[in-house]
């Protein structure tokens, strides 16, 4: 969560230019010097990377609200670190302004169950190893999900930075692809020497088809605030969740709380998937 892809990706390029230009200068000088013609790469590159930087410039210059659902502005996760921002949040705000189609992970009732997924402390985490090493982490979370997302049959709608927004046509699929994503984490990360990582997860379901503005209007609220309400390495489900899996008796639900989520009014029961 927190640290946009954005910034990482903009850091990582600075850097790689500012390498690959120092390299330049020494083969030249190591050449007699003489005409300076790594001035043209450093020129030329340097225009790449101020574009590549201008949105990130412009973003903190004057802040884009979404004025259509103001309830899915960025706001500080109650397990944040002060001042920071949830990754599940900046995808919540750029999928309510695509609103991309969910019908191909819709049931045939026209329901979809959402799973937002972000890494804690992931802030921390970035500054600690510097942005290589963090990226190379980064990759191999961003495997893990997307592999247990395919095997369960899931629709990856968006991911930003280490926040994953994906689409389960079946509230069991969800919860199992979720079940299957912190087992993995534990398993193929525990051991990293930049690891571990501990990733949040949220579920809701609600009706996409029929209601497809109400949907985006409120069910992506929800699921992403219940993700913001989790912990590291915990799975958290709204009560339409619990409703739908609990009956077959191989998904259990514990650590029933009320809690009040950002932007929508009133408190909602959210329960521990164990």
């Amino acid at each position: 969560m927190y640290r946009s892809g954005l910034e990482t990706s903009v850091r990582i390029h600075v850097a790689v230019y500012a390498v690959v230009n120092v390299a330049l200068i020494g083969i030249w000088a190591a050449s007699g010097g003489g005409y300076f013609w790594p001035v043209w790469p450093i020129l030329g590159w340097g225009i790449a990377v101020g574009c590549h930087a201008a949105p990130l410039l412009a973003r903190r210059s004057h802040p884009v609200r979404d004025r259509a659902n103001p309830a899915l502005q960025p706001t500080r996760s109650t397990h944040a670190e002060p001042d920071s921002m949830s990754s599940v949040d900046d995808v919540a705000s750029a999928v309510a302004s695509e609103r991309p189609s969910l019908r191909p992970a819709a049931a045939p009732d026209g329901t979809v169950t959402i799973l937002f997924s972000d890494i804690e402390g992931s802030t921390v985490l970035n500054e600690r190893l510097g942005d290589v090493r963090w990226l190379e982490l980064l990759r191999a979370h961003n495997r893990i999900i997307r592999e247990h997302v395919q095997a369960c049959g899931g629709f990856e709608v968006k991911s930003q930075g280490d926040g994953f927004m994906i689409a389960f046509p079946s509230a069991r699929r969800a919860i199992q692809c979720a079940r299957a994503i912190q087992d993995a984490m534990v398993r193929d990360l525990a051991g990293h020497p930049d690891g571990p990582i501990r990733v949040r997860i949220g579920l809701h379901t609600g009706e996409a088809i029929r209601e497809e503005s109400d949907f985006y209007g409120k069910n992506v609220v929800v699921a992403a605030r219940i993700a913001d309400e989790a912990q590291g390495g915990e799975i958290l489900a709204s009560s339409v969740v619990k409703q739908l899996t609990e009956s077959a008796g191989d998904v259990g639900f514990e650590d029933a709380r009320e809690v009040e989520l950002a932007g929508l009014a009133g408190r909602h029961p959210v329960y521990k998937v164990v």
